[in-house]
């Protein structure tokens, strides 16, 4: 004789409940809605959608940090130079984009003047530019650029002491009606 078991079968209640759900499904939405214990039903199942996306998150994080913790992007990253897959990039940028009108663009946002005001503001840049002022070629090329300086100006009043010593003594000898030496 054949014992019988008092204990459900989970198949058969998984498929009744799949039953249940598929006949819920044929029932219009505003039907569905007015039928008893739906909004706690509701909100179960926005809790179980919550709790399914912040385990399905810390999942694909570990999943992650597995991934990028072996050796896969180092062989990609070998893959990606052996192939010059940069280079293929930036060719196709070049044919698709005007340059021009890009960088255009990017000089003329608020974004770049802010970043540019940043940087030229920064401790770094002030640094740099104490360091580049003070530095012995930079003084060397002052010198060099003020002594050429003075002596132009030199020269130039030079000139023009002549040109006035000339024209003085031309009006002298010619009030005095005297040839000018050869």
């Amino acid at each position: 004789m054949r014992r019988v078991e008092n204990r459900a079968n989970m198949s058969d209640a998984a498929l009744a409940l799949a039953n249940v759900a598929y006949n819920l499904a044929k029932i219009p939405v505003h039907v569905a809605q007015r039928l008893p214990g739906m909004t706690i039903l509701a909100a179960e199942g926005a809790a179980v959608r919550a709790r399914a996306r912040s385990l399905l998150e810390a999942r694909a994080e570990d999943a992650v940090d597995w991934v990028l913790a072996g050796r896969l992007p180092d062989a990609v990253a070998r893959s990606a130079i052996e192939h010059q897959v940069a280079e293929r990039i930036a060719a196709e940028l070049a044919e698709q984009v005007d340059l021009e009108i890009a960088i255009s663009a990017a000089l003329d946002s608020e974004t770049t003047e802010r970043l540019v005001q940043a940087v030229l503001m920064s401790p770094a840049m002030q640094r740099t530019i104490e360091h580049v002022a003070s530095s012995p070629q930079v003084r060397a090329a002052l010198t060099s650029q003020s002594t050429t300086l003075a002596e132009e100006m030199v020269s130039g009043v030079r000139t023009r002491a002549e040109t006035f010593d000339d024209v003085a003594e031309r009006t002298v000898r010619g009030w005095l009606r005297r040839p000018r030496p050869a």
